[in-house]
C-alpha cells in the first residue's frame, strides 16, 4: 500500500455495526411518530438528505451503545501511525458524522450527507474529486454502495463485507486487502 495516499473510512458497517441513519430514524419515529410521516411524506419529494437532514436534527448517538469494529480501528491507527491523513465520509447526515468524528477524535476531518447531496456511491468519488480535489486515495468500506469508489482507487480494502460482495470484489480487476471484522 502507497503510504502517501489518504485514507477514507467508511462509518456504517465498516466502524460500528450499525447505521446511524436507521438509529436516527427509529428514534425520530417513536419520539416525533407524527413529524416523521410528514418528513416522509416531503421525502417523496426532495429526497433522502432531506429526511435524513430532518431525523438527525434531534438525535444524540449513544456512543456508549454502539458495537466498534475493532480491527478497523486497529487498521486507521497503523495507517495513522504511518502519518498518513484520514478522512471519515459516510451516508450519514453531516449532523452525525460530525458527532461521530468528534467522539473518535482520530480523523482529520469528517464528511456527510447534507443539502441535496445524498454521501454515497458516486457521490463520495465526485465529492472527493470534485471538492476535496483529492484524485488519489485509498478507501475502506463494507458495501455494495462502495464498488464504484473501489473502481475508482483500484484498491479494495475491506471489512464486514457479505461473501457475495467478496466475490465480486475478487472478480475484479484491481487489488483487495480484507481487514477481518471483529465487532465489541
Amino acid at each position: 500500500m502507497d503510504d502517501n495516499k489518504i485514507l477514507f473510512v467508511d462509518l456504517d458497517g465498516t466502524l460500528i455495526k450499525e447505521d446511524l441513519s436507521n438509529l436516527a430514524f427509529s428514534h425520530s419515529l417513536k419520539n416525533y411518530p407524527l413529524k416523521t410521516l410528514f418528513y416522509l411524506l416531503v421525502f417523496l419529494f426532495k429526497g433522502k438528505p432531506y429526511l435524513k437532514d430532518k431525523i438527525s436534527k434531534n438525535f444524540d448517538i449513544p456512543f456508549e451503545s454502539l458495537t466498534y469494529n475493532k480491527a478497523a480501528f486497529d487498521f486507521i491507527r497503523e495507517v495513522k501511525n504511518r502519518h498518513r491523513v484520514v478522512y471519515l465520509i459516510s451516508g450519514s447526515h453531516q449532523i452525525l458524522v460530525d458527532q461521530m468524528g468528534e467522539y473518535l477524535n482520530i480523523f482529520f476531518e469528517s464528511f456527510g450527507t447534507r443539502d441535496n447531496f445524498n454521501m454515497v456511491g458516486n457521490n463520495k468519488v465526485r465529492f472527493i474529486k470534485e471538492n476535496l480535489k483529492i484524485n488519489d486515495f485509498d478507501y475502506l468500506g463494507n458495501s455494495h454502495k462502495d464498488l464504484p469508489i473501489w473502481k475508482y482507487t483500484k484498491r479494495a480494502i475491506y471489512t464486514n463485507a457479505s461473501k457475495e460482495l467478496i466475490q465480486t470484489i475478487k472478480s475484479q480487476d484491481f487489488e483487495n486487502k480484507e481487514i477481518t471484522a471483529n465487532f465489541s
